[in-house]
């Protein structure tokens, strides 16, 4: 047999359990990934799935999210390749959550040397219904956290180990592959791995010449530079709305506050777990405080290095830092949104827990801690797979609104193009639950009114508790002039315990998530 396959053989005996962590994650990840419809912000990549390779750079130069657009590039690619399902999708997500999975290990390992912690920390990323949640999503979420985990990877060997001429180019392109990724994690992988260079610089312990990090820097700002323009383009061309809610002032610190420990919550429970499940919810306060004593006894007996410092205060200072950036930039999103946009932070603190856990001299009450742990989270994941518990019901949205088209219209029927089903929606679902209507554009309706014959048009509305200060409106108030609902489909997801809390924090009505199909007729 030839010599690769003996090295092959070799190499799986020996990684056996990691292994087996990464079939768990590729189970995880591809169980049930139809079940979830995509919610609002999902349904972008939707549109682009007509486009040209080529037609899709032009067009999105000329008129760019506010996101840069390579995770949109690479699902059309595979949207070219694969048949347009669910799957297909969502899969640039689950492989950028089966590349952090994988760094994790490698990356743990390196900072400990011990493949038992490195094995926990790769177990606990992926059996973790948020890193489920935010890895199966179709945003960009999963591949911004990949990308720039695998910066500060590369960084990390640069600061602990020193400088490395292969690692110093490695970590200048995955600084760039971030900066076409997503906007945030771009800025924070720049501002975090520059503080702590020049923080050794200004010690005189300078890990690269400073001449050889500023030009690198300045590459690095040059190859950027398109998304840069594209995203001005979005701010002052298109003038996107969400940028006009500046607020230098940020929120209030109730609001800070509750934003930095909603990371925490989020990174630990996931979207599935509410204080009020009081059994499961006690066990992991249990681990929390367990992870805390761990901690302070690690600190106390000066039990870990720069290595281990350095995952700690990252993970703690990337979660501030975001709290503090989506308050100033754009405080109108509430703070349960806040997680995701700096997901690099997950793993970080995943790891930062495992260490604090393995502080601990016991073996005994490491396994007990341990185990509690693996509780929580197989709680969390049961009720996600359920699609039940959900703290942001966005996320959890199911196919009944389309079933609901499906089974009761009829041929002839129009179907009205809006914010909330896009005209790519409609072509992704067209087949499956949309065969008998005719798309047509809420300004075609006034055309159709005209024409004084009786009509059937159906009406997708997503609205909430009409809270007038942020904009929202009531589902049915979206109905045009002209029509009135012959038979509708509304669900209210939200359970009413968090409703009020949401209000109580922020001081402010919260959104009720009303989803709405309507079957309108003239008047």
């Amino acid at each position: 047999m030839p010599e690769n396959y003996f090295k092959i053989k070799n190499w799986c005996k020996d990684n056996k359990y990691f292994l087996a962590v990464m079939l768990l994650a590729v189970f995880l990840l591809l169980y049930r990934v139809a079940a979830r419809a995509f919610w609002g912000d999902e349904k972008a990549v939707l549109e682009y799935l007509n486009n040209s390779v080529s037609g899709f750079l032009v067009a999105y130069w000329k008129l760019p999210d506010n996101h840069p657009p390579l995770y949109y590039f690479l699902v059309l690619l595979l949207s070219k390749i694969l048949p347009w399902t669910e799957l297909a999708i969502r899969l640039v997500s689950i492989l950028a959550g089966l590349g952090i999975v994988w760094l994790v290990y490698i990356f743990t390992f390196r900072v400990t040397r011990d493949k038992r912690i490195a094995l926990l920390t790769a177990f606990f990323t992926v059996f973790s219904s948020y890193f489920v949640l935010i890895s199966q999503m179709a945003r960009y979420h999963s591949l911004a956290a990949f990308s720039s985990l695998l910066v500060f990877y590369f960084f990390y060997q640069l600061f602990v180990e020193g400088y490395n001429e292969r690692v110093w180019r490695r970590y200048l392109a995955t600084m760039v592959l971030v900066g076409y990724v997503d906007y945030p994690h771009f800025i924070y992988v720049v501002l975090f791995t520059n503080f702590l260079y020049f923080y050794r610089f200004f010690r005189r312990r300078t890990m690269a010449p400073v001449k050889r990090w500023l030009v690198g820097q300045f590459f690095v700002a040059v190859l950027v530079m398109p998304a840069v323009i594209m995203l001005l383009n979005r701010i002052f061309i298109q003038g996107d709305g969400g940028f006009s809610k500046t607020n230098l002032l940020a929120n209030s610190w109730i609001s800070i506050v509750a934003g930095i420990l909603f990371h925490i919550y989020s990174f630990f429970f996931g979207e599935n777990i509410f204080p009020w499940n009081y059994i499961i919810f006690s066990i992991g306060l249990v681990v929390l405080f367990a992870i805390a004593v761990g901690l302070v006894q690690a600190l106390r007996k000066k039990l870990w290095g720069i290595p281990q410092a350095f995952i700690l205060l990252l993970s703690a200072a990337l979660i501030v830092v975001n709290t503090f950036f989506l308050n100033i930039a754009n405080p109108r999103y509430n703070f349960i949104v806040y997680p995701k946009f700096v997901f690099v932070a997950y793993p970080l603190l995943v790891m930062s827990f495992v260490l604090c856990i393995s502080s601990f001299r016991s073996k005994k009450v490491q396994t007990v801690f341990i185990l509690f742990w693996a509780m929580v989270e197989l709680a969390g994941l049961t009720h996600f797979y359920q699609r039940n518990n959900y703290i942001n019901p966005s996320y959890f949205s199911d196919f009944k609104g389309y079933e609901f088209v499906r089974d009761n219209s009829k041929v002839g029927d129009y179907f009205v193009i809006n914010v909330d089903i896009s005209i790519g929606t409609y072509n992704f679902y067209k087949d499956k639950y949309f065969s008998k209507v005719t798309p047509v554009p809420p300004g075609g309706l006034s055309e159709l009114l005209d024409s004084k014959r009786e009509l059937r048009v159906w009406f997708f509305s997503v609205g909430s508790d009409g809270d007038s200060d942020y904009g929202s409106v009531t589902a049915t108030d979206q109905i045009p002039d002209g029509f009135k609902i012959a038979d509708q489909f509304q669900s209210v997801p939200v359970d009413p315990i968090l409703l009020k809390l949401k209000q109580k924090i922020t001081g402010r009505q919260s959104y009720v998530y009303k989803y709405g199909v309507y079957l309108l007729t003239n008047e």
